[in-house]
């Protein structure tokens, strides 16, 4: 018993070196640390696809808006058809639809995957141009029909009575085959646009900046029969008071007719 006791406790514990502990540590943290994956084809192709949907997703939008420019140039026409913008409106904004329209492809070929095209994108600017060349009114003048003379002028009519006084004695003598019915519309010096409206006792004559749309031109025609109907009594009698006219050609000298 005395000699196994001896053993037992002679014996040493068996120590580990320190370069086998290291080893072993080096192998559990790498064990640890996350492995990146591999590309992989599967990867590439996705990559791919993504940038082919987003090239589709800009070229498609690009051409939506396109769509809508030839929207707005359709509506464009009509509007001109039923006299709601004037020639020179026309122009400048058919014009502009086609900068645009133009720009917008070019950058297309160009760039397919790119945003530039937005930057072509004009939005509000057909606003812009629709008031830039909208006519207005400077002034009107009103003649009797029966007597020649003046009746009452509104506003800045600065024009010389030479110039549309033979207008006015042709349109008196000529028949509706060769002038036509409703309002009468004519370019003078300065660009300034003259159009006149003869009633059944007077003629309205009206001035304006640029020439009259249809619709402003109805207007017109509409204002001065208002006219002879509120003065029927006046304009009828041997000797007109102009003082007691009523005129609603007033108004459209503040506001757009």
């Amino acid at each position: 018993m005395i000699d196994w006791l001896r053993r037992l406790f002679s014996e040493k514990p068996a120590r580990h070196s320190s370069k086998s502990w290291r080893s072993a540590r080096s192998r559990k943290t790498a064990s640890n640390k996350p492995v990146a994956p591999k590309a992989t084809s599967a990867g590439a192709a996705a990559s791919q696809a993504a940038a082919k949907t987003v090239r589709l997703g800009t070229q498609a939008e690009a051409r939506a808006y396109l769509d809508k420019v030839n929207q707005k140039v359709n509506a464009l026409a009509t509007r001109f058809a039923n006299g709601d913008v004037n020639r020179i409106q026309f122009q400048q904004l058919y014009a502009h639809y086609q900068d645009e329209k133009q720009t917008i492809e070019g950058l297309l070929v160009e760039a397919p995957d790119s945003q530039a095209w937005k930057d072509a994108v004009t939005e509000g600017t057909s606003i812009l141009i629709r008031h830039r060349h909208l006519a207005h009114v400077q002034g009107f003048s009103i003649y009797d029909n029966e007597s020649g003379m003046p009746l009452k002028t509104i506003g800045q009519f600065r024009v010389d009575p030479a110039l549309f006084v033979p207008m006015l004695s042709a349109y008196h003598s000529a028949t509706e085959e060769i002038f036509g019915a409703g309002v009468r519309s004519t370019q003078i010096e300065g660009g300034i646009w003259l159009s006149f409206v003869r009633g059944d006792q007077s003629t309205t004559l009206a001035l304006f900046t640029t020439e009259p749309s249809g619709k402003q031109l109805r207007n017109l025609e509409a204002i001065h029969k208002t006219f002879e109907q509120a003065n029927k009594n006046q304009l009828s009698s041997p000797m007109v008071n102009v003082d007691n006219l009523v005129c609603p050609h007033e108004f459209f000298i503040r506001h757009p007719l």
